[in-house]
């Protein structure tokens, strides 16, 4: 069994574990590993930038007052136009997860990979509308999210049953080529449909998305005799000091309004990561 399958199994465990214990723990705890192990995975970025752009095309200062400019132009859109902002997040989330999925499964087409970085949203929050009505309630209002809800429930039942066919039939293809992927999937499959939203995308978000991306900076780590390079703890301790002004707009002792303020955080995170890890698993041959 791999290491990431032993993650996702673990989280997709203790998570299910601590909602059989009071079912608001698995939130937060998903929420809270979402911003402390999930938020860093992206503070190798301007390595990555810089092994993408050398210092004589852009500058290593370009490169992150862009990058600061960027965060902060996209936070303040989810904060000054919250629909607009959330809208676009899902967009470019959507494109990088997509492309994510691909970064230890060369072998499997671009559609089993679009739906399953589609399904990551989309399941979570469409086969438990009540719970994700509450989390958004700050970007999208109850009475407009009571009218998009049934297409929203439709469309991930679909994705659903569409993901279980293609599940099964990579598992009982005797050509299949990587099925430690395929049970990973399924996995998150499991979560997604049966933990409540925020446990099931964290399963998912934190045992693949941002595991196979430190994956594919793994060479970045091997400068540092630690195993872990001080710029990269120092980023991502800043990424996460990032949440605090959002303490002057939102309760944070309420799950709703950390959570519309961790998606303010990432949405402004989200949007230069995305440029930046663009390419990452050719970059690196991982």
């Amino acid at each position: 069994m791999t290491r990431g399958t032993i993650i996702i199994g673990a989280l997709l465990a203790g998570l299910y574990l601590a909602e059989s214990v009071i079912s608001d723990w698995s939130e937060w705890i998903a929420l809270a590993l979402i911003i402390i192990a999930g938020i860093p995975h992206g503070s190798f970025d301007l390595r990555v930038a810089e092994a993408k752009w050398s210092a004589g095309v852009i500058s290593k200062r370009t490169i992150i007052s862009l990058y600061v400019c960027s965060v902060l132009a996209m936070s303040s859109l989810c904060i000054g136009l919250p629909s607009l902002g959330l809208g676009l997040f899902l967009i470019i989330s959507t494109i990088h997860f997509i492309e994510g999925e691909r970064y230890d499964d060369s072998s499997t087409s671009w559609f089993r990979s679009s739906l399953f970085g589609f399904g990551a949203i989309l399941i979570p929050i469409g086969l438990h509308l009540k719970e994700a009505g509450q989390y958004i309630e700050y970007f999208v209002t109850p009475s407009y999210f009571t009218v998009i809800s049934p297409v929203v429930l439709g469309c991930a039942v679909t994705v659903s049953l569409i993901m279980c066919c293609i599940l099964l039939f990579d598992a009982f293809d005797s050509k299949a080529k990587n099925r430690i992927v395929t049970f990973q999937r399924a996995l998150c499959l499991v979560g997604w449909v049966t933990l409540s939203p925020l446990a099931g995308f964290g399963v998912w978000f934190i045992g693949r998305h941002s595991r196979l991306h430190l994956s594919a900076c793994a060479q970045l780590f091997r400068t540092s005799r630690t195993g872990v390079p001080l710029d990269f703890l120092l980023i991502s301790g800043l990424a996460i000091l990032g949440l605090s002004p959002f303490a002057l707009l939102f309760d944070f002792r309420d799950i709703n309004q950390l959570f519309a303020a961790t998606i303010s955080l990432i949405a402004g995170l989200t949007l230069p990561h995305i440029f930046v890890a663009h390419g990452l698993k050719d970059l690196f041959h991982t």
